[in-house]
């Protein structure tokens, strides 16, 4: 993975075509949430399941994007993940995403822990994402959705405006980057 800076911006072939992947996506959200207004019960119509699913492969492509970026970079995960823009939690962007797209990944292996109310017998990265989940939105049905709203501040549920947070993050992880080489 190659971004090359210059004058006038970045060339950077990964953002642009996780920019396609995830308007794409919206063309399926967008139809959903127009399903899920006119529904007079979108979860037993399995909209809100079907929304919820969309959003979490977003979320795994924002995660495939960061990932590569940043080794691409040669910038550590924890860097990597630091690095602004913050939600009002606290949380960077990048964390919040990471962990969206780690639970939308392995939430079916913690599904009898978590069903207890008590995830006292999750241990590692299971434990770790929810902990980063839970300060941004709890961890309940539809997860990804409630963290995308959240993520969005309030504007419709599109992946694809998830865009300009992600290039904010990648010009600070770039900044990074040179600051370490400069020092």
């Amino acid at each position: 993975m190659t971004i090359i800076k210059s004058d006038d911006g970045y060339a950077d072939g990964d953002f642009f075509l996780l920019g396609r992947h995830l308007r794409l996506l919206d063309l399926e959200l967008i139809r959903l949430n127009a399903a899920i207004a006119a529904s007079n019960d979108p979860e037993s119509d399995g909209l809100c399941d079907t929304a919820e699913y969309f959003i979490g492969q977003g979320f795994m492509a924002i995660q495939r994007y960061l990932t590569a970026t940043r080794t691409g970079l040669g910038i550590s995960m924890a860097e990597a993940l630091d690095a602004p823009p913050m939600t009002d939690s606290g949380s960077s962007l990048a964390t919040a995403i990471n962990a969206g797209a780690n639970y939308w990944k392995h939430v079916e292996e913690w599904i009898e822990t978590i069903n207890k109310s008590d995830y006292a017998n999750l241990k590692g990265r299971a434990l770790k994402t929810l902990e980063q989940i839970e300060p941004i939105t709890p961890w309940e049905e539809y997860t990804c959705s409630n963290l995308l709203a959240i993520l969005l501040e309030g504007h419709t549920l599109e992946l694809s405006l998830l865009l300009p947070k992600i290039e904010e993050w990648r010009d600070n992880v770039f900044a990074r980057r040179t600051l370490l080489r400069n020092s």
